[in-house]
């Protein structure tokens, strides 16, 4: 839809059509800013949704804050509305992935509801509130927009919404709907999947015990500055690598609020320094970043990173078959 800059000037009649395209005006240019910053900004903040209700046969939001890949912002703590839970019991498939549905918006007018029947789904509708005045102690009712949110599922007819990936549920040999942790859906903060946090998490304790190993390996210079050996020149190079991405990595992990986008470009760059020293890889190892489907990239970059690391610096471990006896004991 074209976006019309209404014209502030004195004496302009005011209509509510100006605020409407002012308010455009101003989502398109947050919009576009925000496009310059990342390729990607939209996805989930988070989600929390209500494993009781789960147990039941039902799917139940707790709260939501996302961001549509048109921009829209929903945010169920300041703003929005949660949408209706969704009955699981007529769904047939032991898999489905769920989605949080919002209508198009359609150029020709008509997309706020009010309760009536329509031949599509209209992307907002109106209630009244009562709203307290900020500076004094009076309070007014007042129309509020509402989003007119909604679950859905990803084999549903979906053509008239736009729509972000919220979780999969899968069903257990009981027949029992659970939420599939592994699935990620698309994130705009890297700290709403809790699997992600752990994988860094995990893969900086060894990053940090690979660091300390090598560290612990160089000599002191005649210059009072540490090196290693000329025939140690390759875990010079190691070290260096490791340690470039440390406070980096680090860093995410005490600040996870940020786009997943940004920790994959850490991740692919250490993962790229790593390479140089393994036979068996090369950079087409690497998962390219897909937004969409970020399950195809984080696990395995987190193993391929993990895998790297034990192979330029093998742990001073080795591996022992336990075989299970009578009375809790283990024979190796």
């Amino acid at each position: 839809m074209k976006i019309h800059r209404p014209l502030w000037a004195e004496g302009t009649f005011l209509s509510s059509q100006q605020f409407q395209q002012q308010a455009r005006w101003e989502a398109f240019s947050n919009d576009s800013i925000a496009q310059l910053c990342i390729r990607h900004p939209w996805g989930i903040a988070n989600v929390l949704f209500d494993r009781d209700a789960l147990t039941s046969g039902k799917l139940k939001t707790q709260a939501v804050r996302l961001r549509f890949a048109d921009g829209t912002l929903i945010d169920s703590d300041v703003s929005d509305v949660l949408p209706l839970a969704c009955d699981l019991r007529a769904l047939k498939n032991d898999s489905a992935i769920v989605l949080l549905a919002l209508p198009l918006a359609h150029g020709n007018g008509g997309n706020l509801g009010q309760g009536e029947q329509t031949e599509r789904p209209l992307r907002y509708r109106q209630e009244w509130q009562k709203v307290q005045d900020i500076y004094g102690s009076d309070s007014e009712d007042m129309a509020v927009e509402r989003h007119a949110l909604s679950l859905r599922f990803a084999h549903d007819n979906n053509q008239d919404y736009i729509t972000c990936p919220l979780a999969r549920l899968v069903r257990d040999v009981q027949g029992n709907w659970t939420q599939d942790e592994s699935y990620i859906p698309p994130l705009l903060a890297f700290n709403a999947h809790d699997g992600l946090v752990q994988r860094l998490d995990t893969l900086l304790l060894q990053l940090r015990a690979k660091c300390q190993r090598l560290m612990a390996m160089r000599r002191e210079s005649n210059q009072r500055m540490a090196d290693f050996a000329v025939a140690d020149v390759s875990l010079f190079w190691l070290l260096n690598a490791l340690n470039s991405a440390e406070p980096v990595l680090s860093d995410f992990l005490r600040y996870p609020a940020v786009h997943p986008e940004l920790v994959w470009r850490e991740l692919a760059r250490l993962a790229g320094a790593l390479l140089t020293f393994s036979l068996e890889h090369n950079v087409s190892a690497v998962p390219p970043y897909v937004h969409e489907s970020p399950s195809i990239v984080f696990p395995p970059l987190f193993s391929l990173l993990s895998e790297l690391l034990e192979a330029s610096l093998p742990s001073r471990v080795i591996a022992l078959d336990l075989a299970s006896l009578p009375g809790n004991r283990w024979k190796a």
